[in-house]
């Protein structure tokens, strides 16, 4: 017992992600260890550490169990932190909405590039520089992996660069960039998912498909894929960006658009983001996790709850894999990995971050070298540099880089510069309660 590793998990009701990281703690992997569930809601901490606890006890792994609401209260001297909360926050998104609907920049509520984007960074970061801090003084060894779907708010290159570059604590990103992109293509191409090998390269939230195979036929997709979006009047962004960059989009969707400039074919209505989740979804979550705690994995009832749990997460997005590999117990693979650029994607300046197909073991993450189009080099150049600038800006609160991040931001291409500084200068002082680093 003595030799249990202390893993924190903040947002351990996570709909996608916890199935994952309970199935590989004590199914795939008995790992023994001191598990602290965080959670925003004490109701969902408190399940989730107690069907986990019912896994640990039908799987003879030793673990010790606690539950919080307050993630400040778990960290100190945690051996890792996995990070999947949600950072949507609606009456924030509404207050953003607003002021810029009042200005005629409606537009530019997004949730990624653009004014939108950097609210809804600065937003994010204020609560992610926080948590980097108390690890580089309490934990400063821990690793910290960020998991993100798309939808849950979190700017993962941001964040990453947040964490590691401005408190100097190891981070690594995990998406599901790749899961997501094999799910749409496999269904718009009518094309088993199994048979489907998609690999995708860029930077978090603004990937691209660099290989599309069909592994029963031996076929590369890329051709027909390209020829039958650019005829199909459902995918004219999607083609329009085949033009553009020579790439197919990578994700669930097409939401590249939200960091670049504004055209007639981007969407004209900004809607708050859903994961497809709802509240039903959450009480159904509760009752399986009770249903476990009471009857255990191994008898029916429990059994049941324990797979439709297991069947409602990603595959792809498992932490504890990365963290088992930089333990040193291990190599793995992860298919969309945030990480600073090592020289897999080449238009990059090494050290910002990319997300590439990678490899973790004991020495770190070592990014699958991978060619873009031309055309799409310089701008993911200029995109992850406006995100390391947005990073600085909320690790430090500083007015200086989150200027010269809105100067090079593509997604404000066209807007006046000195107007959208005073717009955001007024936000932010409206925002004020969450935005503690600016003050």
């Amino acid at each position: 017992m003595t030799d249990m590793r202390k893993i924190v998990i903040a947002g351990a009701g996570a709909y996608h992600f916890a199935p994952a990281i309970f199935e590989d703690l004590f199914i795939r992997h008995h790992i023994s260890a001191e598990l602290w569930m965080v959670d925003a809601e004490l109701d969902m901490a408190e399940l989730s550490a107690r069907g986990a606890q019912a896994l640990a006890k039908a799987f003879g792994v030793e673990a010790r169990f606690y539950y919080t609401t307050q993630l400040h209260k778990a960290v100190f001297s945690a051996d890792a932190v996995i990070l999947c909360s949600d950072f949507l926050d609606e009456g924030a998104w509404k207050k953003d909405f607003e002021a810029l609907d009042a200005v005629g920049l409606g537009k530019q509520v997004r949730l990624r590039g653009g004014i939108g984007g950097a609210m809804q960074t600065l937003r994010a970061l204020d609560f992610i520089a926080d948590l980097a801090q108390q690890m580089s003084e309490e934990c400063p060894d821990a690793p910290l992996i960020l998991c993100a779907n798309g939808y849950s708010g979190l700017p993962l290159a941001r964040a990453c660069e947040c964490a590691q570059r401005f408190f100097g604590v190891r981070t690594l990103g995990i998406s599901a960039t790749a899961e997501q992109t094999r799910r749409r293509l496999s269904m718009y191409l009518g094309v088993a998912e199994d048979n489907l090998l998609v690999t995708c390269a860029g930077l978090p939230d603004f990937a691209w498909v660099t290989q599309l195979r069909d592994t029963a036929r031996g076929v590369d997709l890329i051709p027909q894929c390209m020829k039958e979006m650019k005829a199909d009047s459902r995918e004219e962004l999607s083609a329009q960006y085949i033009d553009w960059y020579g790439a197919i989009p990578a994700g669930d969707r097409v939401h590249q658009d939200e960091f670049l400039a504004d055209t007639d074919l981007s969407p004209r209505r900004t809607v708050l983001p859903s994961s497809g989740v709802g509240l039903a979804d959450y009480e159904l979550r509760k009752r399986n996790l009770a249903l476990l705690t009471v009857h255990g994995p191994m008898r029916p009832q429990g059994l049941k709850a324990w797979d439709q749990i297991r069947k409602s997460g990603l595959t792809s997005v498992r932490p504890v894999e990365v963290l088992r590999a930089l333990w040193g117990e291990g190599a793995c693979k992860v298919q969309s990995l945030a990480m600073p650029c090592d020289g897999a994607l080449g238009c990059v300046a090494p050290g910002r971050f990319v997300e590439v197909s990678a490899q973790v073991d004991e020495n770190g993450a070592q990014g699958y070298a991978v060619q873009v189009p031309i055309e799409l080099e310089d701008v993911l150049e200029q995109i992850s540099l406006c995100n390391l600038l947005y990073a600085e800006a909320g690790a430090t609160g500083s007015r200086n880089a989150l200027r010269e991040a809105m100067e090079c931001d593509p997604a404000l291409a066209g807007v006046d510069l000195l107007y959208a500084e005073g717009v955001v200068s007024d936000m932010i002082e409206g925002q004020r309660d969450r935005l503690k680093r600016f003050f």
